[in-house]
């Protein structure tokens, strides 16, 4: 898996003050930490940081943080282990990074992608309901794959996909109970039932 580069430099100023200023000047304020090193408070440019989540890896994206005057370990990425967001505007407030090990396997997180067409749904009127939609897995970093495909092919109303039907690359090792409901085909909801709950939420929202 490729690199990409995210320029950072030292934070000198803490506070909610300075880190304010930062997000003013399209900077965000963030932290690098792992492999047995010191937290390092660090700030990178917001749009390098939107662009690298923007690729299909997502937060799993492997980083060459290049922080002016240190050195990385040879062998060594960077991962986001953490972003918060505005909850509104969505623009990153701070940023978490964690320094890794690319000859040693860790755990990831990765999506779970719904791929293809369900005759439940196409000719009975049926709903795909997703149940996971993320799961864990241990591999190598450089082996995250960029989703897992739960293949929802040939189903009726009724029936389910469960973990053990993920498919995942070799060397990737699925961490959830494969007894698991990750995606099911669901009936059809009727428009009297469809009334009634949401009847039944407009009272809860008044109680």
């Amino acid at each position: 898996m490729e690199q990409v580069v995210i320029e950072a430099e030292r934070r000198e100023e803490f506070g909610s003050g300075p880190a304010r200023r930062l997000r003013e000047q399209g900077i965000v304020p963030g932290v690098v930490y792992g492999m047995g090193k010191e937290a390092l408070p660090i700030a990178v440019r917001a749009d390098q940081l939107e662009e690298a989540l923007r690729t299909e890896q997502g937060l799993n994206v492997l980083l060459d943080l290049q922080i002016a005057g240190v050195e990385v370990e040879e062998g060594a990425a960077a991962i986001v282990k953490e972003i918060q967001r505005h909850p509104i505007r969505r623009n990153a407030l701070s940023v978490d990074f964690q320094w890794i090990s690319l000859k040693e396997t860790g755990i990831f997180s990765v999506p779970v992608q719904v791929e293809g067409t369900a005759p439940g749904v196409v000719a009975d009127g049926g709903v795909v309901d997703q149940i996971i939609h993320e799961v864990e897995v241990r591999c190598l970093p450089t082996n995250i794959p960029d989703h897992l495909v739960a293949d929802i092919t040939g189903l009726r109303i009724g029936d389910t996909v469960h973990a053990e039907a993920l498919q995942a690359p070799e060397g990737v090792e699925i961490l959830i109970d494969p007894a698991e409901t990750v995606v099911s085909i669901a009936a059809p909801i009727k428009e009297e039932d469809l009334e009634v709950r949401v009847s039944e939420e407009m009272l809860a929202g008044l109680e």
